[in-house]
């Protein structure tokens, strides 16, 4: 599914990987592990083309990225940066800024329910929400997109182990979908199938 082969990054006189080879199948849940500021976040977004590698080439379901196919190969994606800061006060300007069409809304809302976010919630004005509160609607937001890849970058950062707990029922309940995520929290890191040291 992804397939990263000597792969070699560097800024400046920082060396960020140097032939580094990984593989993510199909329907797996997959952890980059790695201390902060080793090149974790780099990787995702080498994956996701934003990033161009030194040295070495990235696969997608057995293309290679390219110029050509970029826009093609994101549209296999869901990605959700660290850090979100997003311009909204609502729910309803969270669906609005994502473009999510109706059957997006559906799972959202099914999503939202099965990560216990109630109705109470919805209503609040987003700045109102607690950390976790807003991680677990962007998730929510993020998988009901629909894309065979969740791109993760630190995911669990404002989390507690229920809600970690609750997202991981959710997410194995969904057939084929492949997970590649970067996280520092154990609990993250031990529901994962596997874990790719950097």
């Amino acid at each position: 599914m992804i397939h990263g082969v000597n792969l070699s990054l560097q800024f400046k006189e920082q060396c960020i990987c140097k032939n580094f080879s990984f593989d993510v199948r199909v329907g797996e849940s997959v952890c980059l592990s790695a201390p902060s500021g080793k090149g974790k976040t780099s990787i995702l977004k080498m994956i996701m083309g934003i990033i161009t590698p030194k040295g070495g080439e990235i696969f997608i379901n057995d293309m290679g990225l390219n110029s050509q196919n970029i826009l093609a190969i994101r549209d296999l994606f869901s990605w959700l940066p660290q850090n979100v800061n997003l311009p909204i006060n609502s729910i309803d300007e969270l669906i609005e800024l994502l473009l999510l069409d109706l059957d997006d809304i559906r799972y959202f809302n099914s999503y939202l329910e099965e990560l216990e976010i109630s109705e109470e919630v919805k209503l609040h004005n987003f700045s109102e929400l607690s950390g976790g509160e807003k991680q677990r609607i962007i998730l929510a937001a993020c998988i009901s997109k629909q894309k065979p890849i969740l791109l993760l970058d630190e995911p669990a950062s404002s989390l507690d182990d229920h809600s970690i707990d609750l997202l991981f029922k959710l997410l194995n309940k969904l057939k084929n979908k492949t997970i590649l995520s970067t996280s520092h929290n154990q609990k993250w890191i031990d529901n994962c199938d596997r874990i790719l040291t950097l």
